[in-house]
């Protein structure tokens, strides 16, 4: 099986200051982590106010990723034809927009529409931002680079929930949504200060091939959430079956039959890329499986209004920032599949402890514990960003990595929809799923939704690991 070069140094932006690139870049992760972390403290007070369930709640989430994962590749494929800079502007000037219409939502529908408007914006900031820092920063100090944006997505997963659960108590949920607006005050630094490296308009969009794995993984989410919400026989999850069943023999057929496939051939002929991007689906499908759970427990259980929920969330959001930056550090100079799969074997021991142990304990023990959940994610998060850099040839650099960052939030919308489902429809249940439970009866529900985010961790493991014995082949 054919190998991919490795990402030679960056050339056609040296021009520009790293700091500027990686702080602009920074901040705007910073900004899109707060409002993705505000939103799941709030969406117990959004539901009161909606009278809204647990299951529809966890549409925002579900519908969030699953339109941020779509639109990431989309973003990524055009942003290698028409500019990396120009499509994130785009990007950054719609979620703006959004922010604003979510915040002043009227019913929840519109809530829910508005709300992916965000994800639509929002989805051009991870893969086109680490793709301008790959570009402008040379292979060696890449990670050191990509543990700062890593930081930034501590910082931001720390301030939300404090600040979201502030703004909720004090003022009203609407403001999780308005104060995402701030976004557009960096939209002119973006323009002065980020490279522009040009795109490639000889190269064509396979825009069918691109609607296929749209539809396929909006038939594959679709079919997780409708099965636990409407059983699998209801004309909702039939309908996803067969629209996603439709959608990826189509797929299948256009990166067989087209010029040029929406993805890459050279980047599916490469076991390390494929490897990589699975651990990040099943990374985030755990990270934010147990994210989402955990303020429903502290409010239900614990009792915790929403601001002290959101400060209960702040240590796990502080482990990521103060060791993003050297976990980064540590994958320029040694393995970061050890590192990626030291990282996932934490979170994976915090979410068995949570589920088994923690349920009906003090907040500030289940804080504790979470907290590591925040260690580990710190270990997986940049590793592997600089790992992915080091492995997508730069002529592909938007499409490969926006593929990777889409199924990496969808995993996100795949853990929020089974777990915020488990708690939903484990609600009357007497025996645990998890034989390790040792809380009260009436919280078992609690202790099942974290089965999700320990399953797809132990299969992380298994999936990096195939990845390091790829990469020594």
């Amino acid at each position: 099986m054919s190998q991919t070069p490795a990402v030679p140094a960056a050339t056609p932006t040296s021009g520009y200051s790293e700091r500027w690139v990686v702080g602009l870049v920074a901040s705007c992760v910073l900004i899109s982590v707060a409002n993705t972390t505000m939103v799941n403290v709030a969406l117990p007070d959004i539901g009161d106010h909606f009278d809204a369930s647990p299951g529809r709640l966890g549409l925002l989430v579900t519908l969030y990723s699953l339109t941020f994962g779509i639109a990431t590749p989309f973003y990524g494929r055009l942003g290698d034809r028409y500019g990396l800079r120009r499509m994130f502007v785009i990007g950054l000037s719609i979620f703006t927009a959004c922010s604003l219409l979510a915040g002043s939502a009227p019913t929840f529908p519109l809530l829910i529409l508005f709300r992916a408007g965000q994800a639509l914006g929002s989805a051009a900031i991870p893969s086109l931002g680490i793709g301008m820092i790959a570009r402008a920063i040379p292979p060696e100090r890449r990670g050191r680079a990509l543990g700062i944006v890593s930081t930034g997505v501590g910082i931001g997963s720390g301030l939300g929930p404090t600040l979201g659960g502030s703004l909720t108590q004090f003022i009203s949920w609407r403001m999780v949504f308005l104060i995402s607006c701030a976004l557009a005050l960096l939209i002119p630094w973006v323009l002065r200060k980020l490279p522009n490296p040009p795109g490639d308009r000889s190269r064509g969009v396979d825009w069918l091939g691109g609607v296929a794995l749209a539809g396929t993984i909006a038939g594959f989410l679709q079919t997780v959430s409708g099965v636990q919400r409407f059983g699998i026989g209801s004309p909702v999850v039939i309908s996803a079956i067969v629209v996603g069943s439709v959608s990826l023999v189509l797929c299948i057929w256009r990166q067989r039959s087209a010029a040029e496939p929406f993805i890459e051939r050279v980047l599916l002929a490469d076991r390390r890329y494929v490897f990589l991007c699975l651990t990040g689906f099943c990374a985030m499908a755990g990270t934010i499986g147990a994210q989402v759970s955990l303020p429903f427990l502290l409010e239900d259980v614990n009792g915790l209004s929403a601001g002290k929920t959101g400060l209960a969330l702040l240590p796990m959001a502080v482990a990521v920032a103060l060791l993003a930056r050297t976990a980064g550090r540590m994958a320029d100079s040694g393995n970061p599949y050890r590192l990626i799969t030291i990282g996932l074997i934490i979170s994976l021991s915090a979410a068995i402890v949570l589920a088994s142990f923690a349920i009906g304990l003090p907040p500030v023990a289940v804080a504790g514990i979470a907290a590591f959940l925040g260690v580990g994610q710190a270990f997986f998060n940049s590793p592997l960003s600089t790992t992915l850099t080091r492995t997508v040839p730069q002529r592909v650099y938007g499409v490969g990595l926006g593929l990777y960052n889409m199924l990496f939030f969808v995993g996100g919308g795949f853990g929020a929809s089974l777990s915020t489902a488990l708690v939903e429809s484990r609600a009357n249940s007497s025996t645990p799923l998890l034989p390790t439970y040792t809380g009260p009866a009436e919280h078992i529900a609690y202790s099942d939704a974290f089965l999700p985010t320990i399953c797809v961790f132990i299969v992380g493991i298994v999936v990096i690991r195939l990845g390091a014995r790829a990469a020594r082949r």
